[in-house]
């Protein structure tokens, strides 16, 4: 992805003063917010060692679900901010609590993210206080500082702090001062908020854990289960391109051929012309036939390999697309099922980017490991991208699933955005 660093490099040394400010005035509703959120975390964190507390007295149980449900919503929420400054994803691992109350208030108390939220709260609350604090701080003493000629021309002598203010110099080297602060502010506050952001992806985060039996049977089931309606839903899109596409096409030229058998008897001088146009609804047929075929597993996977249709995709994006691919790695050939689920995740990954993103250039990346197939699709784009906001997204890791894979989507507001895929060779 050498354009790719081309491409940040250049940014980072063509920063100018608007971009200087921008940063700024992104940063401060960052830190503002995590103010606001951590005076509120504060007061959350009494209530949980309160409920905690009743716990151990019996009637706490059952508050202590509904407690720390609430407290993952908000460490949720803080992924998502903290991912949007730092511009990268921020997934969670969480074990969904089922049942009553007790067997969720169980879930939860064994789910080790909990215990990472109940970590992240009290830092969360400390941080995001001092970063807010000290950015009010800053913004307040460059705007009182700078404002000193103003109030000194409507109380002539007025004493700002320790400085007596009694003459237009002393007014203006206040100035100076109130550009230092705002200097100051500049610099710090953008520094405040992406270090609040990485402490939150460092405690926040998801991580590798020993999976138990139980634990992985659930995944499992959830990923077959995810894998079934993935194949379902291509058995239905089959069936309704055959019966859109090429069956309509063959009824057609069975209506003509009757018409042709009537007209050799009562109509011999339009036979030309019938049988060109059933010619014509034929090719048509069999084009369509052959989309559907393609549709289901590519003839050029067959022919040329996983890398060669990778290439043709690129070859046909409406966005210039860059390809970068290693397949030394790999032994062989990977599982036909595999390679025609990478293929199908890049086909649709750039069929989103040319016409969702609004980018004006993407790159892709496929990279063979030996035990597992890497996929990287970047555009330059709005961002922004969700699961929620159509099916291309989400049918892409149901089918990652479905291979016991891993998807991770990196989309903040403005772009770039990154679709990062691991399927393992072996499924």
């Amino acid at each position: 992805m050498d354009s790719h660093r081309t491409i940040c490099v250049g940014s980072f040394r063509t920063m100018t003063w608007q971009s200087f400010v921008g940063r700024f005035l992104a940063s401060v509703p960052y830190v503002l917010v995590s103010g606001g959120t951590a005076l509120a975390g504060l007061f959350g964190l009494y209530a949980l060692v309160l409920v905690f507390a009743l716990s151990l007295l019996g009637p706490g149980l059952l508050l202590l679900p509904a407690s720390l449900m609430r407290l993952r919503r908000s460490a949720d929420a803080h992924r998502h901010r903290a991912a949007a400054v730092l511009g990268t994803g921020i997934r969670s691992d969480y074990r969904t609590p089922k049942g009553g109350v007790l067997v969720r208030a169980h879930t939860l108390l064994t789910d080790r993210a909990t215990y990472a939220d109940l970590l992240w709260l009290p830092l969360h609350a400390l941080f995001g206080l001092f970063s807010c604090a000290l950015t009010l701080g800053l913004c307040v003493g460059a705007v009182s500082w700078m404002t000193t000629p103003l109030w000194w021309s409507l109380v002539p002598r007025a004493e700002f702090l320790a400085w007596e203010i009694n003459s237009w110099a002393d007014s203006l080297g206040a100035v100076l001062v109130g550009l230092a602060y705002a200097a100051l502010a500049g610099f710090l506050v953008p520094a405040l908020a992406r270090s609040h952001a990485r402490m939150t992806r460092l405690l926040l985060k998801a991580r590798r854990r020993k999976v138990t039996l139980a634990r992985r049977i659930e995944e499992l089931t959830a990923s077959r289960a995810e894998a079934l309606d993935a194949h379902a839903a291509e058995l239905r899109r089959i069936e309704r391109d055959l019966h859109d596409g090429a069956q309509a096409g063959l009824v057609s030229i069975s209506l003509r051929l009757g018409l042709i058998k009537q007209a050799v008897a009562q109509r011999p001088e339009q036979l030309p012309e019938m049988i060109d146009r059933t010619h014509e609804l034929a090719e048509q047929a069999l084009t369509q036939l052959r989309q559907a075929v393609r549709a289901i597993y590519p003839p050029i996977l067959i022919d040329r390999g996983l890398a060669e249709a990778v290439r043709s995709l690129v070859a046909a994006c409406q966005v210039p697309t860059e390809l970068d691919v290693d397949m030394a790695a790999a032994d062989g050939r990977a599982a036909v099922a595999v390679e025609s689920a990478a293929y199908f995740v890049i086909s649709e990954a750039l069929t989103n980017v040319a016409k969702h993103s609004g980018a004006t250039q993407a790159q892709v990346r496929l990279h063979a490991t030996g035990t597992s197939i890497l996929i990287s699709v970047w555009d330059n784009g709005r961002g922004g991208a969700s699961e929620d906001a159509g099916s291309g997204l989400r049918g892409i890791r149901r089918r990652v699933a479905a291979f016991d894979g891993t998807t991770e989507l990196t989309s903040p507001d403005k772009g770039p955005t990154t679709l990062r895929v691991e399927l393992p060779c072996g499924s």
